[in-house]
């Protein structure tokens, strides 16, 4: 009896309730964001031509530290309409490609500990070639000094005799143990410690 005496369902009253609440919050006379300039278009594009190692970020971070309002958005935007993509994530200029450039020359050295069952602990001085990654174990010692690693260095000098040329950077860390004695060892060979 209340079915009969309705007029509408209320599936219809909610599609009306719908299309009122779309009629009033549309705004069909706001023209909407503006347009990025040709000035800006033209700088993100020769950013992105001139520097092909960097990304949509980097482009957007030069913009903005050059005083520009650009969203990383536009940018990215501006540079796939032409079809420029962004650098790709292999494209590494980070401290990993320097090595990998540079391994054919580089050596590194540094010490590890080892404890013995006896509970002594011993220091290993080791050197590895980057290149290869072949690790050469230069001496053992359970107090070293400076001295005792200048001597290892000297000893490594005369393992490697006339392949030691082939090396130009010694990679170390800024332990004590490594003395001026120590770094003039390979100096003396050429090779500059970094």
């Amino acid at each position: 009896m209340l079915r009969g005496s309705r007029l509408v369902t209320p599936g219809t009253l909610l599609a009306w309730h719908r299309r009122l609440i779309t009629r009033k919050w549309t705004y069909p006379d706001r023209p909407g964001r503006r347009a990025t300039g040709q000035e800006i278009r033209d700088l993100v594009l020769r950013l992105a031509m001139e520097n092909p190692a960097w990304g949509y970020r980097r482009v957007h971070g030069e913009l903005t530290r050059l005083g520009h309002q650009v969203s990383q958005a536009t940018a990215r935007r501006i540079l796939r309409a032409p079809g420029l993509r962004p650098a790709p994530r292999g494209l590494d200029t980070s401290w990993r490609r320097v090595l990998r450039s540079q391994a054919e020359g580089l050596l590194a050295c540094d010490f590890f500990t080892v404890d013995t069952i006896f509970l002594t602990r011993l220091h290993v001085l080791f050197v590895m070639e980057i290149a290869t990654r072949r690790v050469h174990i230069l001496a053992v010692t359970r107090y070293p000094d400076g001295t005792w690693a200048a001597q290892q260095a000297r000893n490594l000098s005369m393992d490697l005799a006339d392949r030691i040329g082939s090396f130009r950077f010694l990679i170390r860390d800024r332990d004590a143990k490594f003395t001026a004695a120590f770094d003039r060892v390979f100096a003396g060979e050429n090779v500059r410690i970094v």
